[in-house]
């Protein structure tokens, strides 16, 4: 981590110390997401998603499925474990209502305007990005390019069994549909929309 880096995480938690003051509760659960996640979920990591602006419900159903093990995660499955469900409902709460700041990295352009035509042919009915008033599924907008084709290539090789037979099906009829090129494409538009 940069030294610009931890001055801005510094920052952040001051921040953060101020504004969730009145509460405690959340204030201790959330800031045991930052290291990871980011401020208020905004992550600045490779590995790991953004969580700001997720879905209450998804967020939950996220949570729950690494606690009892469906979904497969490498330290998260034991994190999860430590929470009770009303803590899972309070850190939803907040980290639903935060406004994502989509990370900013580098993407192959012309690969990126390939991807916002397979976006909009495959994608934008659930993960709506242009005109949104409310999204169906998660934001990958500004998600990192590992954590995106990581994430996708489970889906894919059916390695998460917690995926919806929406997402699965509408994957398999994208990959049947295209090459893995093109997969490759969609990943790149998602990481042009954090900016270069």
């Amino acid at each position: 981590m940069s030294y610009k880096h931890y001055i801005i995480l510094t920052i952040g938690l001051l921040l953060n110390l101020s504004a969730h003051a009145s509460n405690p509760q959340i204030h201790m659960l959330v800031d045991t997401c930052i290291a990871c996640h980011g401020i208020n979920g905004s992550s600045v990591g490779s590995a790991t998603p953004n969580i700001a602006n997720m879905r209450e419900k998804l967020f939950i159903k996220a949570m729950q499925d690494m606690q009892s093990g469906e979904r497969p995660s490498t330290v998260m499955g034991v994190i999860a474990k430590g929470y009770t469900t009303n803590e899972i409902k309070l850190m939803a709460q907040y980290f639903s209502q935060q406004q994502a700041i989509p990370h900013r990295q580098d993407f192959d352009t012309e690969k990126a305007k390939k991807g916002r035509d397979l976006h909009n042919l495959y994608c934008n009915g659930c993960h709506k990005i242009e005109g949104q008033t409310q999204l169906l599924s998660n934001n990958l907008a500004g998600q990192q390019i590992p954590y995106l084709r990581h994430r996708l290539t489970e889906f894919i090789n059916d390695a998460d069994p917690t995926i919806s037979p929406l997402m699965k099906n509408a994957l398999k009829h994208f990959i049947a549909n295209n090459s893995q090129e093109s997969l490759d494409d969609l990943i790149h538009y998602y990481a042009s929309l954090g900016g270069k």
